[in-house]
């Protein structure tokens, strides 16, 4: 069964901290069947209020996204320290997911790389011991120069610590086909995140999705095969910007993926 996500960043950061129960709202109107929060919007000593709020819109929470500079080794404990929070309360919540995304550092190496596929086990390995999945969220950079970067990473996790979550979108402006990314990865994606961008080459150019550069009909054929061997199948609408109301970004974004579904 595929079901259909919203990431809670369309509606504006400022306004998950002030805005939190009228975003959800929006999204159970909308028909979302679950929303995405990242991390730092959430107060993880109130489990019983998100809850509250999901039941109330009929929202599931499958997954809470996490970031970080793990080149930052002077940070990294610390960083485990919050992402092991963020995981406890993940299970409060009955969370199925903890997806991940590293930073971005110019002339990054393949070191670097090395380095966070150790830091991304490490992650892993404490959200298994809790009954929660690792997926990584890639951007472009992992791949451009024909996807080094996410093969180091692919190469130097443990699939079982590190399952995936496709942004199909950065793969698109990276150069790269997401079809066969995620046909290639099948066995160790877990969901996606379905992203686009305009045609006029601008960077970060965000835009409803079916309205840019993305083949999403390919990919939602191979999600429908990868979600015969699971009881559920998530994919997010993930737009980072709008120039419409938020709502009414997230309305066409789930009207969109619903279609593919013909």
């Amino acid at each position: 069964m595929i079901k259909i996500a919203c990431q809670a960043i369309v509606y504006g950061n400022m306004n998950l901290f002030d805005d939190l129960e009228n975003i959800l709202r929006s999204m159970g109107d909308i028909g979302y069947d679950g929303a995405e929060i990242g991390s730092r919007f959430l107060d993880t000593d109130e489990p019983e209020y998100y809850a509250e709020q999901l039941a109330k819109n009929h929202l599931e929470l499958p997954a809470i996204h996490v970031g970080g500079d793990f080149l930052d080794r002077d940070s990294v404990e610390w960083q485990l320290e919050e992402i092991g929070e963020t995981i406890l309360f993940a299970k409060k919540l009955g969370c199925r997911y903890i997806y991940l995304s590293g930073a971005y550092r110019e002339g990054k190496e393949d070191a670097d790389y090395l380095h966070e596929a150790k830091v991304y086990s490490e992650i892993g390995r404490r959200c298994r011991e809790e009954g929660l999945t690792l997926c990584y969220h890639n951007h472009d950079w992992e791949f451009r120069g024909g996807g080094h970067g996410m093969g180091l990473l692919l190469d130097n996790t443990d699939p079982a610590l590190m399952k995936l979550v496709p942004d199909v979108g950065w793969i698109a402006v990276a150069g790269g086909d997401p079809a066969a990314f995620v046909e290639a990865q099948g066995d160790r994606i877990e969901a996606l995140h379905f992203k686009d961008f305009k045609h006029d080459g601008t960077p970060r150019a965000f835009t409803e999705l079916g309205t840019g550069i993305t083949d999403f009909k390919a990919v939602y054929e191979l999600a429908k095969g990868l979600s015969e061997n699971r009881d559920v199948f998530w994919i997010t609408a993930e737009q980072d910007e709008t120039a419409l109301a938020p709502a009414e970004s997230a309305a066409i974004n789930c009207a969109y993926i619903r279609g593919l579904a013909g």
